[in-house]
């Protein structure tokens, strides 16, 4: 009838929240360019059942309050779904808000812990792995390194507390003693104060929960002082230290492995449709934020739904069971064809839970060079079914 036909037509409100001049915009850039590439894709091949996706993009600032601000924003024009904030901070300071106007979100790189059994009303997912993954993934790498006592040393804040109490149970978990945990703050007394508290404790490896300026401070000062050869298994924020963050020496630099979100698509297809959008993408999370649009359209399509509720009850469903497929556009063929879909994504490894939180994931695993700069090492592979 007239009034379906209607309905039918009606776009897909999607707001895109992304920090493109903020600290983080290195990442938000190319996830902006892996937005752009789904929306095309999409829309491309005639949208969702006719209804073509409608993008609004806005800044998130550098703030929460910046972040508050754009979110309501999006709300106030009848958004069906958010993608972001970028940052884990940010969403969680407006998440609060999206869930009270009924909007589904989406949170392509919002790792946090926090936010596993964060009070979303179903409305909530994301498509890069919680940090308690990666504490399962640290765990697999202390575990590798075949010592027999560990210490968890962590930045003592709202980031690093839950963090390193995952890390400590993970670790205990797989078989090696956890000896203590040291927390620690960014100034000199409180560094001095945890290197003398590691190395009472007399561990094999260290595992250091920080960000990219605390953690090599914290790294290079504990094995200054230490007598024995020590491991440190490192998280993702340390990967690429901030340019004010202390370098690892070529020495120091042989003694350091980590762990983190698979940063870059492993699809060769996908990397070359990204550097049609833009030639110069980096691609750092361009999946990521990818993702999100395309389990979005998904869910539209297998629910024939454009209600936030719908879509957000249909995202485990499309991403893990069915046909295998890593792109929107086979996805939507499946489903075309009358097929359950068991989206991948263009990393081939994600299933999300019905939680919103990503189940089984890939973890790069890293070490430095000689000149400080990291390296891959492979990658880990956990599950959380």
């Amino acid at each position: 009838d007239r009034e379906g036909l209607a309905a039918q037509a009606q776009p897909i409100k999607v707001g895109w929240l992304s920090s493109l001049t903020g600290p983080l915009s290195s990442a938000a850039i190319a996830e902006n360019q892996g937005v752009e590439l789904a929306v095309e894709e999409i829309n491309k091949a005639g949208g969702i059942d006719g209804r073509r996706v409608r993008l609004t993009v806005r800044e998130e600032g550098d703030t929460p309050a910046t972040a508050a601000l754009a979110v309501q924003g999006l709300t106030q024009l009848g958004v069906d779904a958010i993608i972001g904030p970028t940052s884990s901070t940010n969403t969680l300071s407006t998440l609060t808000a999206s869930v009270d106007a009924g909007v589904l979100t989406c949170g392509p790189t919002a790792s946090a812990l926090a936010l596993d059994e964060f009070p979303d009303d179903g409305l909530f997912f994301r498509t890069i792995p919680s940090d308690s993954l990666q504490a399962q993934a640290i765990a697999s790498v202390v575990e590798a390194s075949g010592s027999s006592t560990a210490i968890v040393v962590y930045l003592d804040d709202d980031y690093g507390r839950p963090f390193a109490e995952a890390a400590q149970e993970a670790i205990i978990a797989r078989g090696t003693r956890v000896s203590a945990t040291v927390a620690f703050t960014a100034n000199e007394d409180s560094v001095s104060a945890a290197v003398e508290q590691v190395l009472a404790n007399q561990p094999e490896v260290v595992a250091v929960i920080a960000d990219g300026a605390s953690g090599p401070a914290i790294i290079n000062a504990i094995d200054a002082a230490a007598t024995t050869r020590l491991t440190y298994v490192v998280n993702d924020a340390i990967r690429r230290p901030a340019p004010s963050a202390q370098p690892f020496s070529a020495q120091l630099s042989r003694k350091v492995v980590g762990v983190a979100p698979v940063a870059y698509a492993t699809s060769p297809a996908f990397t070359q449709a990204l550097l049609g959008v833009d030639p110069t993408t980096t691609g750092l999370y361009a999946h990521n934020a990818y993702d999100c649009l395309a389990i979005i359209a998904l869910a539209a399509q297998a629910t024939g739904s454009n209600q936030p509720r719908d879509l957000a009850d249909a995202v485990s469903t499309v991403t893990t069971s069915g046909t295998g497929c890593t792109t929107f556009i086979a996805c939507s063929a499946a489903l075309t064809e009358g097929r359950n879909i068991n989206y991948n994504g263009p990393i081939g490894n994600l299933s999300i839970g019905p939680s919103g939180n990503v189940t089984t994931a890939d973890f790069d695993r890293f070490r430095f060079d000689a000149s400080g700069r990291d390296v891959s090492d492979g990658t880990i592979t956990i599950g959380n079914d």
